[in-house]
Parts: structure tokens; sequence; C-alpha cells
């Protein structure tokens, strides 16, 4: 396979270009890193390649824009409200913050200190609050869920609290351990159950709106 590579500049970007003789047409690639290729077959002129990028060109600033902001996210931690810039060391055998940074030895050691201190969290909250409740609990699940922040069957006794509270401020995590465990006694949204919550947790209303976006 024949193949030849060059750089050009485009739109402040930089953009590889890879000219092979097992290619037929001509593709355009972001990786996850915000690298930018263009595919072309081997005899395509250099004038072709850079029309092909002006036509493709809203395309690769919206999509390099995307990406760009993604990564950013992935090297930020959000913990109990704050942010924590990412630093990964791969000498650590556990996780230490500083100032503003994590250090980390790697994703999965990221993932288990989520886990764990968030369990450690809710069952602080499900312990202050059972005296007020009096129900009894069969099980508690932890896992990341896209649409609610909680759950409770309240005929199994079963409670459900996403991972991703964790990321919120410890005050919105106990809210939402206060109203599934209230659910055990109100199973619906009733006026027994806010009034239930609030003679708890009086504040309540201003935790609950904080947690609209998921």
């Amino acid at each position: 396979m024949a193949i030849k590579t060059t750089c050009v500049n485009f739109c402040d970007f930089v953009v590889e270009l890879k000219f092979k003789s097992n290619v037929k047409y001509l593709r355009l690639k972001i990786d996850n890193n915000a690298k930018i290729t263009c595919s072309l077959p081997y005899k395509t002129t250099n004038k072709r390649a850079m029309e092909f990028l002006n036509e493709n060109r809203q395309w690769l600033i919206d999509t390099h824009k995307k990406v760009v902001l993604k990564k950013i996210k992935d090297d930020e931690f959000y913990y109990l409200g704050e942010i924590y810039k990412i630093k990964i060391d791969q000498n650590i055998k556990e996780i230490l913050f500083k100032d503003n940074e994590i250090f980390i030895k790697d994703k999965k050691m990221l993932e288990n200190f989520k886990r764990e201190k968030f369990q450690e969290i809710s069952y602080f909250f499900i312990d202050k609050f059972m005296p007020f409740i009096n129900r009894k609990i069969n099980h508690v699940s932890i896992k990341n869920m896209n649409t609610r922040w909680g759950s409770c069957n309240h005929k199994k006794g079963y409670i459900n609290l996403n991972l991703k509270l964790i990321h919120k401020k410890i005050e919105l995590i106990e809210y939402v351990v206060l109203h599934e465990l209230t659910h055990l006694i109100y199973p619906n949204h009733k006026m027994e159950f806010y009034k239930f919550i609030e003679n708890i947790m009086p504040d309540f209303r201003q935790r609950e709106k904080s947690l609209k976006n998921i």
C-alpha cells in the first residue's frame, strides 16, 4: 500500500493529510484528542484536498469544539460541589487532594473512590433519618442513573440512589436520601409527603430546585 503524509494549516487547525492507495473516498476525522486527520485517495491533488476541507469547514469547527470541551470535562472531577483538576500519578497508592487538584493512579481508582465515598455519605444520612422513618430497609442500591436521582420500592423496602450525586453538594445528597426514605411511608407525592419532609428539612424546596438537571 502506497502512502504519503503531510500537514497543512487550515482555519488555525493543523490537519494531517494521509494519501493512501487503498482509499477511495475523501474522509475527515477528529479523534478523542482533537487530532484532525484527512484520508484521501493517493492521487488526490493538494488543491482538491484544500477544497474538501473548505467544504467541511463548519463541521470541522463545530466538531473540534465539542471534542475539546469533552476532553476538558474529562480532565475535571466534580466532588461534593467543588471542581478538581485531575492529575495522573502512577506512583500513588491512594487518592490525594491538594488545593484544587486531585491526584489519582488511574480512572479505576477514581471510580472506586466515588462509589466508596458516596456509600459512606449516603449511609450516614440514612442512619440520621431512620429514627424519623421507622420503616425497614431491605436493600440500598447505588448505581448510575440517567433520568432520576433516586427511587424507592416501598413494598420491598428497596432504595436506589444515583451515584452521580457524588458530584453535587452534600446537602443535596442529604435531601435525596430523605426524599427516598420518605417514600417508605408515603409512596406518592401528596401533600402529606412534602409536609413530612418539610418538618425535618424546612429548606427542602431550595435543595430540590438545585437538583432539576442531571
